[in-house]
């Protein structure tokens, strides 16, 4: 095999690699998603059995006058002889929950656990490593003595 042979070969293989690996929609992209889509989930879910609570919350405070009044002795440090008014909120001038992004989600990582590279960095010093992997094999066969008998059969 010659060395413009091995070398192409070996670039076909390392081209192959890097697309089905670390390409825009390789195996480490994919993984990275699912990651990040489990991870969203799980905080939807947080997110959602947090606002039931809330809602359950805010159901028992607007008709339990004895709920409104511990609540509010507990967050103001009222005494109990203290007297809790409710002003009733005109439905037209209900002031609407602005929408917030989800609290910060945790880093990239597994909370502790071995933190992956960036894939951009993987990428780079894959192809770093790939362009001189083909050109050390293209030198090392070109320096390499003939062995096959250069003589024509016919």
């Amino acid at each position: 095999m010659t060395a413009t042979k091995a070398s192409l070969l070996l670039t076909y293989v390392c081209a192959f690699l890097y697309l089905g690996l670390l390409s825009e929609s390789g195996m480490a992209e994919r993984l990275r998603l699912e990651k990040d889509l489990s991870l969203l989930n799980a905080e939807v879910e947080r997110l959602v059995v947090e606002n039931q609570g809330l809602e359950e919350k805010e159901r028992r405070l607007k008709n339990d006058t004895y709920a409104l009044e511990q609540e509010a002795r507990k967050y103001y440090l009222l005494s109990e002889t203290a007297h809790v008014l409710k002003f009733e909120e005109f439905p037209e001038r209900a002031v609407t929950k602005p929408k917030s992004l989800p609290t910060s989600l945790r880093a990239a990582g597994f909370g502790g656990e071995w933190k992956e590279p960036p894939l951009f960095l993987l990428r780079f010093f894959f192809i770093s490593f790939s362009v001189f992997l083909i050109l050390g094999v293209y030198y090392k066969l070109k320096r390499l003595p003939h062995t096959s008998n250069q003589k024509r059969l016919n």
